[in-house]
């Protein structure tokens, strides 16, 4: 959501100046009238300022799509991904100036999910200005306002200064969710569309430890893991796009079976010379044996021996919804393994 600030959009940082001094001053303005702190109360509207730029200000057409909203990509996928800590690192400052100009940590928790609420909304409604309403967005926002407002909490105590949470303000909280919360989702539920969230992170440790030893297994001892990409592409179908110096392959997350192998030229068995049709095929059942276990359905592969890559001799077997090809080289080595 806010990493379009750092695609050289040159109109983000003209719109966030304007947009500073003219919530500042108002908040300047709202400060002295009120008693509030004055610097708490200016720099919650500077940020907030920061925040509507970084989520509204358009950054290019955004196609002609539905109005629409991504759900399905869990917490931990999310806070992985460098847009999701700097999504959740943009409103720690809103809850903690919240609570530190208002000492009301209820309302400021409300207005923190409001305000995340109307922003995805408005960004699912309006696709064409180049953003995209996201769940995985709105879950890591909240995160970081409610951290904010634990954050100023904080400060309030240590600073002995009071925090009140009183009954009248959780009624006036609940007031205000109830009538900010009903359009949010009523527009969530009646307009937008629902979608699959998709996108890709960076690997967590247990998976570039899978990537890492299955590439020796492929490749041998010592070969070098240059980078891992852990890829949702729907509800439950997770992969790891792994790079090495020379080669490309992706697995399924978490059981670790290869689903892509492009180019790779895997240790053939050892003087074995030129290899025969059959073993070619002994070859490349074992291959599958170990990385595509309980994938493939019972029957004979269909056999081209040049229909694979190079024109070299290619293997294709069923699976459910489909089928994979594995090719196998002259001095039977597995060259390419692929899902169809």
């Amino acid at each position: 959501m806010i990493s379009a600030i750092l695609n050289n959009n040159t109109a983000l940082i003209p719109a966030f100046l304007v947009l500073a001094v003219l919530l500042g001053s108002g908040g300047w303005a709202l400060a002295a009238r009120r008693g509030l702190p004055r610097w708490s109360t200016v720099l919650l509207a500077v940020v907030l300022a920061g925040e509507l730029v970084a989520t509204l200000c358009p950054t290019g057409p955004g196609g002609a799509q539905d109005p629409s909203c991504a759900w399905g990509a869990d917490l931990g996928f999310t806070l992985n991904a460098e847009q999701g800590q700097l999504n959740l690192l943009m409103y720690v400052p809103i809850g903690l100036l919240g609570v530190l100009a208002f000492g009301r940590p209820a309302t400021v928790a409300v207005g923190v999910l409001a305000l995340t609420g109307v922003t995805e909304t408005v960004q699912g409604l309006l696709p064409f200005i180049g953003r995209a309403c996201d769940g995985g967005d709105l879950a890591a926002n909240t995160l970081g306002g409610l951290a904010g407002v634990l954050l100023g909490c904080a400060v309030r105590l240590v600073q002995r200064r009071r925090i009140r949470p009183g009954g009248r303000e959780l009624a006036f909280g609940s007031a205000m969710a109830v009538a900010l919360g009903a359009p949010v989702l009523a527009l969530q539920f009646m307009v937008l569309e629902p979608t699959v969230a998709t996108g890709t992170s960076g690997a967590t440790g247990p998976q570039r430890e899978l990537a890492r030893r299955d590439a020796e297994l492929l490749f041998g001892p010592g070969v070098r893991v240059v980078a891992v990409q852990h890829e949702l592409l729907g509800p439950g179908i997770e992969r790891l796009a792994v790079t090495l110096e020379h080669e490309y392959f992706t697995l399924d997350w978490p059981s670790g079976l290869l689903r892509d192998l492009d180019g790779a030229f895997l240790p053939g068995e050892a003087d074995s010379g030129p290899a025969t049709d059959q073993q070619a095929r002994e070859t490349a059942d074992r291959f599958l044996a170990q990385w595509a276990a309980g994938r493939i359905t019972a029957g004979e592969p269909a056999f081209d021996p040049h229909g694979g890559q190079g024109g070299r001799r290619r293997f294709t077997y069923q699976v459910a919804g489909g089928t994979v090809h594995v090719d196998v080289d002259g001095n039977n080595r597995v060259v390419e393994f692929r899902q169809d």
